[in-house]
């Protein structure tokens, strides 16, 4: 199979991007772009250089709409969540490019339908209490151990890979240690399990009906950057993005600072490279 290198995988993720978009629009269901993704249209006016993937976010009830109704809109793209396969192994939901094909290096099993992807993440609500808030933080982030232990290779994380921050390289040792140790222990739990259960305990408050929201289905969510103001998603902005706009929320310089701080500043160009493992063919 032939190779698919990056420049051609972000073009081939940008079309995911504005078929996701323009599904979402005509149906009426918000989305908002997130991550990286939003920063890169905020200071590249499209992806960061070294970047590799695309990452967007909806309310957990858009999200359930996207999930229920995406599938047969367009024959080339499929999304995949564990909500309708019992073998998907990430707590997120991604469209595929069904044309190609995904090898991803942290598996011990590949996906069976993977290919160029665009991560959709739900947004829920939080409790009303901070040290509630706290408790549901600290139970998401161990399943999130339970479940990257159940799936996951021995590989060395580069999460922090283009970190600012000077102890960056220690963390990411500490993060590839505790990895090694999760999956040693944890490699024999049910990954299926583990994340319905994640996503089920983490859609159990609303995200209309609460004054502050985040993701709460990744382990990146286990810390105070990402507690947000619900109002923050109620007007969203166009944002130029290559040659396209795609939605984010307005006021970008909250949410931006609140993830990254000093987002404006660049990485050192030794940072500079992917945080994923993966590569991907066409069929």
């Amino acid at each position: 199979m032939t190779e698919i290198l990056m420049e051609e995988q972000k073009q081939l993720a940008l079309a995911i991007l504005k078929d996701i978009a323009d599904f979402c629009d005509n149906q009426g269901l918000r989305y908002y772009l997130a991550y990286g993704t939003m920063l890169g249209a905020v200071r590249h006016k499209g992806f960061i250089p070294w970047d590799d993937d695309i990452d967007i976010m909806m309310p957990r009830d858009d999200y359930n709409e996207f999930l229920a109704h995406y599938n047969g809109h367009n024959k080339i793209y499929r999304v995949c969540s564990i909500k309708d396969d019992d073998s998907y192994p990430y707590t997120m939901a991604k469209v595929f490019d069904q044309r190609t094909r995904l090898e991803d290096f942290t598996l011990w099993k590949q996906y069976q339908y993977g290919g160029v992807f665009v991560d959709i993440f739900p947004i829920d609500g939080l409790p009303s209490e901070v040290g509630d808030q706290n408790k549901l933080f600290s139970h998401q982030q161990f399943l999130n151990v339970l479940v990257h232990g159940s799936c996951m290779r021995y590989t060395f994380s580069n999460h922090y890979a283009d970190s600012m921050e000077s102890y960056a390289k220690a963390k990411t040792l500490i993060r590839t240690a505790l990895k090694y140790a999760a999956i040693t222990l944890m490699h024999p739990l049910s990954t299926k399990k583990l994340i319905q259960k994640i996503n089920n305990d983490a859609s159990r408050y609303s995200f209309n009906n609460s004054a502050n929201v985040s993701v709460l289905i990744d382990c990146a969510a286990g810390n105070k950057r990402e507690v947000l103001p619900r109002e923050l998603f109620d007007h969203p902005k166009l944002y130029q993005f290559e040659q396209y706009q795609f939605k984010g929320v307005a006021n970008y310089d909250f949410y931006l600072t609140h993830l990254f701080h000093n987002y404006m500043e660049m990485p050192p160009v030794e940072r500079r490279f992917p945080h994923h493992n993966f590569k991907v063919y066409w069929h």
